[in-house]
């Protein structure tokens, strides 16, 4: 719902504007009477329009300015309704003695299921099966031309090649004493990096000017 304004004009007019200039054009604009625009310029706050939207208000804005006058749009205020009072308890609310009462005093009612009639029902016998569907027809697989191969015999899952072991010269290796030696014996040596010839450099005095 789009907010109403009320649309109110205590004859104040635009600075430099002439009041009689301002009367006539208000006069022309609207129609008014002469009582009517005694009673405009009264100096109080009078009602023009009540409960316009926003679009209609700013009209009236537009039409007062270009007859020289100011008017005030006000949004409606609306009464608020008071809230409905909280009907009195029914019944008087007490207090039980401290550690007396039991949380199931507070529970509520529980309506049991009403169980129904089932002296029509009866029982098959014990030997009826759980499922009346026929079994389905076994499988029929031929294993005539599959045969087993003796227990523990040669015959890997893999018949690919093995790998050829691998050689490694160990002639040249050596066991130290127990509990002796370090990680750093196993590092290799770095050879130092060459220092290039820088003989025939010279330094070069830099030449100031101010």
């Amino acid at each position: 719902m789009s907010e109403k304004f009320d649309i109110f004009f205590s004859g104040q007019i635009i600075a430099g504007q002439d009041e009689a200039a301002v009367r006539a054009k208000l006069e022309r604009a609207f129609n008014a009477n002469p009582k009517q625009l005694e009673q405009l310029f009264s100096g109080q706050p009078v009602k023009i329009k009540s409960g316009v939207d926003i679009e209609k208000a700013a009209k009236y804005r537009v039409s007062f300015r270009n007859a020289g006058a100011l008017i005030d749009i006000k949004p409606v205020t609306t009464t608020a309704q008071p809230p409905a009072s909280t009907p009195p308890a029914k019944d008087k609310i007490e207090l039980l003695p401290a550690k007396t009462g039991s949380l199931i005093d507070c529970a509520p009612q529980v309506v049991p299921a009403k169980i129904p009639n089932i002296d029509g029902i009866t029982l098959g016998s014990s030997t009826a099966p759980l499922d009346s569907r026929e079994p389905a027809p076994p499988a029929n697989i031929d294993t005539e031309g599959l045969t087993l191969n003796p227990p523990h015999s040669e015959t890997t899952l893999d018949e690919r090649k093995p790998s050829p072991a691998a050689e490694i010269d160990t002639t040249g290796l050596t066991l130290n004493t127990a509990n002796t030696g370090s990680l750093e014996d196993c590092q290799q040596p770095v050879e130092a990096a060459k220092i290039p010839d820088i003989s025939a450099l010279e330094i070069v005095e830099p030449k100031v000017t101010f």
